[in-house]
C-alpha cells in the first residue's frame, strides 16, 4: 500500500507519545518516512537547513503545546516568520493533552491552525487524515 505523504514530522517531548503516533502513522500508511524530534528548536533547525530543498521537508508536523524551552505557540511563530515554501509545504497538525478551550481557540483562530486532535492520537484520526 501507498503511504498518503512522503515524510511526517512528530514534535514532542514525551517519548512515548512520539512512539504511539510514529506507530500509528507507519502502520496506517500515513507516511513513507517519521521524523521524531523532542525538541521544537531542533525541529526548526531542521526545516531551516531543508528550506532550498523542498522534497527533505515534512508534508505534516504533529507539534505537541506544551515543550519545555519552546513550546508548541513560539513554534507556530517562528514557522511564519519563515519562507513561503516551509509555510506552503508543513501542513502544522497541534496535539496535546489540553482540555483548555483557551488553549483550543488560540491554535485554531489566533494561530490559524485548523487541525488539532487530543493526545493521544487514536487511529480514527489517522484515518480521517488520510481520506
Amino acid at each position: 500500500m501507498t503511504a498518503k505523504y512522503k515524510r511526517v514530522m512528530i514534535i514532542d517531548d514525551n517519548e512515548l507519545d512520539i512512539y504511539i503516533t510514529n506507530k500509528l502513522v507507519t502502520n496506517n500508511y500515513l507516511a513513507e518516512q517519521v521524523l521524531e524530534y523532542t525538541s521544537a528548536e531542533e525541529a526548526l533547525e531542521y526545516l531551516i537547513g531543508n528550506r532550498d530543498q523542498p522534497e527533505n521537508l515534512p508534508n505534516l508536523i504533529f507539534l505537541d503545546i506544551y515543550m519545555p524551552r519552546m513550546d508548541g505557540f513560539e513554534f507556530i511563530d517562528r514557522i511564519n516568520e519563515l519562507d513561503d515554501v516551509i509555510k506552503s509545504h508543513c501542513t502544522i497538525c497541534v496535539v496535546s493533552s489540553t482540555v483548555s478551550h483557551y488553549d483550543i481557540h488560540k491554535v485554531k483562530i489566533e494561530k490559524g491552525i485548523p487541525l488539532f486532535t487530543s493526545k493521544p492520537i487514536t487511529k480514527d484520526f489517522i484515518a480521517s487524515l488520510i481520506e
